[in-house]
């Protein structure tokens, strides 16, 4: 399931105990914690680029730019909200005229948030040759054009001008806009890195072969080692402490060097301890950095005095320029969050975007965020967690929220028919992958194969009463027919139970079972299944277990058996249920979690805590989700994954195991992807 070590956001956590019951008399003895790998989600696309206007924050996301008010609320700007192109190639702020610039694969556009209004500006040769206007259609006869040049697979650069228009950084160099759509080539023909206009309306262009500086009258001056610039590969560019301006990047040997300057006066340094920097912004005086290993702040003055008997922290050697101030480099208190890709600032804090947890906005100096800009697509309307994996990097996930997601190298895009709410997944015995979804008007639940990314309809519905059906499970059973819970809501929009669906899938065949237990008469081939059955679990081609809001119920051939708050159990109101191979029975409570061998129920006094959900391991590991996070049950201990230990939430809803061994968690607004 591993993304390539540097897309990670993952955290090696140790499982440290915590006790769920009563303390024992006597401390046991100290084991070696064992780790887990954690990966954390709550947007399924990273973060490429973030412009702060005010309090406003525009995100680019690649298909569309998320613009947040200063209220939190949120507006889409995509191809569906009048973008000429459905993906965001360049994105730059006119802080003086409060606009935004948007470059797309269909045309260029600039938002302004003063008039709240989206102007596109007309297209041209050029912006047809760097991909950036739509593309031609075939002539009705003849042959068809020339192929338009392919969209970068990065994000271009790109800076507002100091004359209202903007410039654009692209392999084939740097090329001007005007606000009237007259697009125009310049000098610069190697290809731009990166783009930063300063305070004095100088621009800055970073190339894979040097520096080079346009002064405002349109003079240009390559930056080198001459200067004091050994930056020769430019990665990123911001001001710098003071009036300068700096440049991060490599040499020409392939080592990260840090180039401080204005002008033609230019200084350069290494980092000691050599750590990558990875993205950087200009606030309040200083320089903050994101690095491999954190925060890191940079101004003018000198450093603080050297602890004794400790090291003196990083610092910044000058290896190449003049003298000039002193400079600073101090850690900040905040921890960087998993998969931080991209910095900025506004008024007031940092913003941090991140590979799948969206924008932290965080305090300078403070060691907590003060919240997250963040859409939790996934996890908008969620109500189920279905996961199905076919190979430890291509994974279906559903939680009852509008399409599924298809998870694919750490990566998850959206699939399944638009607007459909996709309430479960499911594998037949023979391994095929099938659907059940709800159209968004619609009263009935559909099922669709799944091969690949194709959604084929299958001529089966399940309906019930009332209106917008949901699905509490699907389960493929022991003969080869999925037992599907089924709940509607009834015209005062509460949520209702009825029962199970049981679909055959050669056949197309369903069959209802939602009989209440007090029905005196059933009819012919209704299975005896209570109507708030909520989940269920198979133990061979025969027996079935249920938990229900009647209590747990044992299905054997027709034969029923309940155990309910008068025949053993200490809360009959059931959330989940599963079966071990050798027959053992767990059922999950608002009380607890209670277990049955075969003859009588227990129930743990460790285990004595609300549980939403839960699932059994190959290990015999019981995970639970609680409200205090996810609890795991070896047979011994309870020991607990928390937003201390790298969740990000305490509150966990579902719990799925997939076909690797691998715990899937949702909370209200996010999913974790545990290996053991």
């Amino acid at each position: 399931m591993l993304p390539r070590p540097s897309d990670r956001c993952a955290v090696l956590l140790g499982l440290a105990l915590v006790s769920c019951g009563d303390p024992p008399v006597t401390r046991p003895p100290q084991v070696p914690r064992a780790k887990v790998h954690l990966r954390a989600f709550t947007e399924t696309t990273p973060v490429r680029g973030i412009v702060a206007l005010g309090r406003e924050v525009f995100v680019d996301k690649g298909a569309a730019v998320e613009r947040w008010r200063a209220d939190g609320t949120l507006v889409e700007l995509s191809a569906a909200h009048g973008l000429p192109g459905g993906q965001v190639l360049a994105m730059a702020g006119d802080h003086r005229r409060g606009r935004v610039w948007i470059a797309t694969d269909g045309g260029l556009v600039y938002y302004d948030t003063k008039a709240d209004t989206l102007e596109i500006i007309p297209t041209s040769p050029i912006a047809a040759d760097l991909g950036l206007a739509p593309r031609a259609a075939s002539p009705p006869d003849g042959p068809p054009p020339e192929p338009a040049a392919p969209p970068p697979a990065t994000p271009m650069p790109a800076a507002a001008a100091a004359d209202d228009g903007v410039w654009l950084g692209h392999a084939r160099g740097l090329f001007y806009v005007s606000r009237r759509g007259g697009w125009t080539s310049t000098p610069i023909t190697d290809p731009v890195t990166a783009l930063h206009a300063d305070a004095r309306d100088w621009l800055w262009i970073g190339t894979d072969r040097g520096l080079i500086g346009r002064d405002p009258g349109g003079q240009t001056v390559a930056i080198g080692h001459a200067q004091g610039c050994d930056v020769v590969s430019v990665r990123w560019i911001v001001d710098g402490p003071g009036a300068a301006v700096m440049a991060v990047g490599e040499d020409r040997d392939g080592h990260q060097r840090i180039a401080i300057g204005a002008g033609g006066q230019w200084r350069s340094f290494k980092l000691s301890p050599s750590t990558r920097w990875l993205a950087g912004t200009a606030t309040g005086g200083r320089v903050v950095v994101a690095a491999s290993d954190g925060l890191y702040a940079v101004s003018e003055g000198p450093g603080p005095a050297p602890a004794p008997l400790q090291r003196d922290g990083v610092r910044l050697l000058p290896v190449a320029g003049a003298d000039g101030p002193a400079l600073r480099i101090e850690r900040l208190p905040a921890t960087l969050p998993g998969g931080a890709r991209v910095v900025a600032a506004d008024e007031r804090d940092l913003l941090i975007g991140t590979d799948d947890l969206g924008v932290a906005r965080q305090p300078i100096d403070s060691a907590q965020p003060l919240g997250w800009l963040r859409r939790a697509a996934m996890l908008d309307h969620a109500s189920s967690l279905t996961v199905l994996c076919s190979s430890k990097d291509d994974c279906w996930v559903a939680t009852g929220a509008p399409r599924a997601w298809h998870w694919q190298a750490g990566r998850f895009t959206p699939a399944g028919p638009v607007d459909d709410v996709v309430l479960a997944l499911v594998r037949s015995r023979d391994g095929k992958l099938y659907a059940f979804h709800r159209p968004p008007l619609g009263n009935e639940i559909l099922l669709s194969a799944v091969d690949g990314d194709t959604w084929s309809p299958l001529p089966v519905q399940l309906v019930t009463p009332g209106a917008r059906p949901e699905v509490s499970f699907a389960k493929a059973s022991g003969d080869g027919s999925v037992w599907v819970g089924l709940r509607y809501r009834d015209a005062d929009d509460d949520l209702r139970p009825w029962g199970i669906a049981a679909v055959d899938l050669d056949t197309g065949v369903v069959a209802y079972h939602h009989a209440s237990l007090d029905t005196a008469e059933r009819k012919l081939g209704v299975l005896p299944v209570p109507t708030s059955v909520v989940d269920v679990a198979f133990l061979g081609s025969d027996e079935v277990w249920m938990a229900s809001h009647e209590g747990a119920a044992r299905l054997d051939g027709i034969d029923l058996t309940v155990w309910n708050e008068g025949a053993q159990l200490e809360s009959e109101l059931l959330n989940a249920v599963a079966v071990s191979t050798g027959g053992l029975v767990f059922v999950a409570s608002d009380v607890g979690v209670g277990t049955f061998d075969g003859e009588r129920w227990r129930f743990p006094p460790a285990l004595h805590f609300p549980t939403h959900d839960l699932g059994l391991d190959r290990a015999g590991r019981l995970w639970l989700a609680t409200d205090r996070g996810l609890a795991i049950y070896d047979g011994k201990r309870v020991r607990r994954l928390d937003v201390r230990r790298g969740m990000i939430e305490n509150q966990v809803l579902d719990v799925a195991i997939d076909d690797f061994g691998r715990v899937w968690t949702r909370g209200p607004g996010s999913l974790a992807v545990i290996t053991p």
